[in-house]
């Protein structure tokens, strides 16, 4: 059996079963932000189990995975019991806000100074991710569900064009 092993936490989950494919892109931006912001990883975890319990809760794939999510939020929340940005969802929230507030805001730089390439659209999508974890601590601000849509829209729109060989238009559609 294959477990993804991520180092720096030392979480082991197993693979991610068909059925809660649509969450790979949180369970790899959680890997990502293990080193650099775990906090961000924690959030985007609990995010992933939240909806993958809505997905699929009874096939022994999905549990196996959902346990090992639980494993770690457990664990994860007591070795940082102190650390309020885990213990306060207000605190959380502005955290996970806050860093992908930065990562639109750099894409959204670069989208508007013309300079295109894989890294801005990757920004762009993570940002997007990011933006769909902060719904676990409630609703969302309209300015964040703004920000989102965007970022999605011109992750998909930049990433087209550069696969067909187009120029995309900098800054929001229509200038």
């Amino acid at each position: 059996e294959r477990r993804t092993t991520n180092m720096s936490t030392g979480i082991k989950l197993p693979p991610c079963p068909p059925s809660l494919k649509p969450l790979q892109h949180y369970i790899k931006l959680a890997n990502d932000y293990d080193k650099r912001e775990p906090v961000v990883s924690y959030w985007a975890r609990l995010y992933t189990l939240q909806s993958a319990l809505k997905l699929d809760r009874k096939s022994p794939e999905a549990r196996a995975l959902l346990s090992g999510l639980m494993d770690y939020l457990e664990t994860f929340k007591k070795e940082n019991s102190a650390n309020e940005s885990v213990t306060n969802d207000i605190a959380g929230q502005a955290l996970v806000e806050n860093v992908a507030h930065k990562l639109f805001m750099w894409a959204d730089g670069e989208d508007r100074a013309a300079r295109f390439n894989k890294n801005v659209v990757k920004v762009f999508y993570t940002a997007g991710l990011m933006f769909d974890v902060c719904e676990v601590f409630g609703e969302l601000t309209e300015e964040v569900i703004s920000q989102r849509k965007y970022a999605k829209w011109k992750a998909t729109y930049i990433h087209n064009c550069l696969k067909n060989g187009e120029t995309p238009i900098p800054g929001p559609m229509g200038g």
